[in-house]
């Protein structure tokens, strides 16, 4: 199962109407979903033209997309969302603080009932959990066992939402290195962590607690959270 997958059932369960995807490089998960008002943010779209209007011949909802080429921070502090959008995919920069930093700013232009899904929860070895600024700059530091695959360090935020935010529901589903789910409402577990240790935690501290951590749930996980989450009931139109 794949983040793609994984976002379109959500979608589809709660009727959502908007989706903003931070994050965006090639596009191929962005293009490929299906939903009333696309926003795509990035501060440099790696997709060109002619996939651009492929996509539209093969997704209409893409002629309906807006894309906005900056970063998630200008982003949300220009734009200043009024509009609450129903699922957010969070998938920028992969450090703990700007993944942290998207996350809260995303729960500010969330729905009350929405969903954020954040990608590269789970490094599947240290090389791929190497702290960096980009993957080209994880690429240079020769880091033994490299193989391309980059997650950074963003399993420390859902470390910090599961110590820090008990109002969320928050787990991680073990497919596509990671797909990080959050709710609004009532933590049914969370983590005795302080800022402090989140920060001096290092791969190995997730490597020996990976699943307590996470709260990992295996993929087929997904089929109980879609059955459990509900529609999003409208007064009026979205917009």
């Amino acid at each position: 199962m794949n983040k793609t997958e994984v976002i379109q059932r959500i979608i589809d369960k709660i009727k959502g109407r908007s989706y903003l995807e931070i994050g965006v490089d090639y596009a191929r998960n962005f293009f490929a979903i299906k939903a009333l008002q696309k926003v795509a943010v990035d501060p440099t779209f790696t997709f060109t033209k002619e996939n651009k209007k492929k996509w539209r011949s093969k997704n209409w909802y893409n002629w309906l997309a807006r894309y906005y080429e900056i970063t998630s921070d200008e982003y949300f502090a220009r734009k200043k969302p009024r509009k609450r959008f129903d699922v957010i995919f969070v998938d920028g920069l992969h450090n703990y603080e700007q993944s942290l930093r998207d996350i809260i700013n995303s729960l500010n232009c969330l729905h009350k009932k929405g969903v954020i899904v954040m990608h590269d929860c789970n490094p599947p070895h240290a090389a791929a959990a190497h702290p960096a600024n980009s993957i080209k700059q994880a690429s240079e530091l020769n880091v033994p066992g490299w193989t391309g695959e980059w997650c950074g360090d963003v399993w420390k935020t859902i470390c910090y939402l599961r110590s820090q935010r008990k109002d969320l529901q928050v787990f991680v589903l073990d497919c596509d290195y990671g797909l990080g789910i959050v709710t609004r409402g009532e933590a049914d577990s969370y983590l005795d962590l302080n800022e402090e240790e989140i920060n001096k935690m290092t791969y190995k501290d997730l490597a020996s607690n990976r699943k307590s951590f996470l709260n990992l749930k295996d993929e087929t996980y997904i089929d109980e959270f879609i059955q459990n989450i509900r529609p999003i009931k409208r007064t009026k139109f979205p917009w």
